[in-house]
């Protein structure tokens, strides 16, 4: 089905199409593939206002509509700030209850925006998470939230004051098991994210968000060809360590030439040519300094 063609009245009151728009969706929510998830929901939005599917067929338009509020969390990133504040604060748990990744979307959102619009933006989204009347077992989201930060002061919380809240909390004891991990996640967002605006570098929201950040993508790059040493002059001493062994070519391509080794001038009267003593000198003893030729000391 093509995204950007806009469906007619008669399609959208065809069940069948309800259920090939939900398979279209279903990787695309479980993918999150924001830019997809986006168009899929201008299309059906369109389609539905110029239907009236809300007077005609209410069943299905609702059906339609919690359709579009999963896209709409998936493709968060794109949403303008109005829109992802009302997403978050009416239909924060669809996101949950359709497994997709909110500490994700959320984080690609707040990212998106230079440091300090993004922490007047994180209050917002903390205010609508806060107001959000979905429940979660006999709870709204509102009263989950009260009571949790009665238990734990949000300024001392640490990482594991959710999980205590949820063993030591009787109503939270008396959720079913799929309640109390969305409570847990509840949780986790709001004191991960939403409390304070966290300090992530670009490759780890790089990472958060699912792709590779530019700067950790290595670049290959041509080995540089290695220096050639110069040769050496008669001026300079002798260098005494041992040769190195010779070194295996590798593929890295043809070497530089070698430069043609420097024939080295006739020594002149004021050149001045020492060698070196394996063993000490005694005390007292002055070495001899030769004008010219080199002498061998050992043989004195």
């Amino acid at each position: 089905m093509n995204n950007s063609k806009q469906l007619t009245p008669e399609q959208l009151k065809n069940p069948v199409i309800l259920e090939k728009i939900r398979k279209l969706a279903e990787p695309i929510i479980w993918h999150m593939q924001t830019k997809e998830a986006y168009n899929l929901v201008l299309n059906l939005e369109k389609s539905i206002e110029s239907a009236n599917l809300k007077g005609t067929e209410p069943q299905l338009a609702q059906a339609y509509q919690d359709l579009i509020n999963q896209l709409k969390l998936t493709a968060l990133p794109m949403l303008n700030d109005r829109e992802t504040v009302k997403i978050i604060n009416e239909h924060f748990l669809d996101g949950l209850q359709a497994n997709i990744d909110m500490k994700n979307r959320l984080t690609a959102k707040l990212f998106s925006l230079p440091l300090t619009p993004r922490d007047e933006f994180r209050q917002q989204l903390q205010k609508a998470v806060k107001n959000n009347r979905q429940k979660i077992g006999p709870w709204p989201i509102e009263q989950w939230l009260t009571d949790y930060n009665d238990f734990a002061d949000p300024s001392k919380r640490t990482n594991i004051s959710a999980r205590e809240y949820l063993i030591q909390s009787r109503q939270a004891g008396a959720l079913a098991e799929e309640d109390k991990n969305k409570l847990h996640t509840l949780f986790h967002i709001y004191d991960h994210l939403l409390l304070v605006t966290p300090v992530v570098s670009e490759e780890e929201v790089s990472k958060i968000i699912g792709r590779a950040a530019p700067s950790a993508i290595p670049k290959e790059t041509a080995p540089s060809p290695p220096k050639p040493v110069p040769p050496t002059t008669p001026s300079s001493l002798p260098d005494q360590s041992p040769p190195l062994p010779p070194t295996r070519p590798t593929s890295i391509g043809p070497l530089p030439p070698s430069p043609e080794p420097v024939k080295p001038e006739e020594p002149s009267r004021r050149d001045i040519y020492q060698e070196l003593v394996e063993e000490p000198s005694e005390p007292g003893q002055v070495e001899p300094r030769i004008e010219g030729n080199v002498i061998d000391l050992k043989n004195k």
